[in-house]
């Protein structure tokens, strides 16, 4: 479970270590569904005084209900998956739903989408399944009408003395 998320602002690069990860693939719904939960840990000593980033110490974000033609998580390494933040669907009813796929949540608080979501699996030297998931989000440090690009490089290991993980 080791890996960065990392926020692009334009004054300055948000990096947060993750905490807590996993990722499942889960039959939900006659279907086959990719579930992922990122947490980070809101240690800030890497951060200055003066950083945007001591106003949000903590994120958490996830992919959840998305569809994938993979039927466990060892086969995901080598796909690419692109998500989009929602969609309509048909519930039992007939009627028009809104599916959220993606999320991401600052301090506990706000809910944000993301959008523009690309997902790739591979595995890592020690055989150890890695993600990275890049996308946009809403300007949550400034407001500003340009979104955030967003990064996430992550291991799904174990293993505590695994090295940062942080794929450029």
């Amino acid at each position: 479970m080791k890996g960065l998320v990392k926020f692009y602002h334009p004054d300055e690069t948000l990096i947060y270590h993750i905490r807590k990860s996993f990722c499942k693939v889960v039959f939900l719904n006659n279907q086959n569904s990719l579930v992922v939960e990122i947490e980070s840990d809101d240690d800030l000593d890497h951060v200055e005084e003066d950083s945007y980033q001591n106003d949000y110490p903590q994120i958490f974000m996830n992919i959840d209900d998305f569809a994938v033609s993979v039927k466990s998580v060892n086969q995901l390494a080598g796909k690419v998956f692109r998500i989009p933040s929602s969609e309509e669907k048909e519930n039992e009813h007939g009627e028009p739903d809104e599916v959220y796929y993606t999320n991401l949540n600052i301090n506990d608080e706000d809910d944000l989408e993301t959008d523009e979501n690309e997902v790739k699996f591979g595995r890592d030297g020690k055989g150890n399944l890695k993600m990275l998931w890049t996308g946009i989000c809403e300007d949550f440090v400034a407001g500003n009408p340009d979104p955030l690009k967003f990064k996430v490089s992550c291991i799904f290991s174990e293993d505590e003395n695994e090295e940062e993980f942080d794929e450029d």
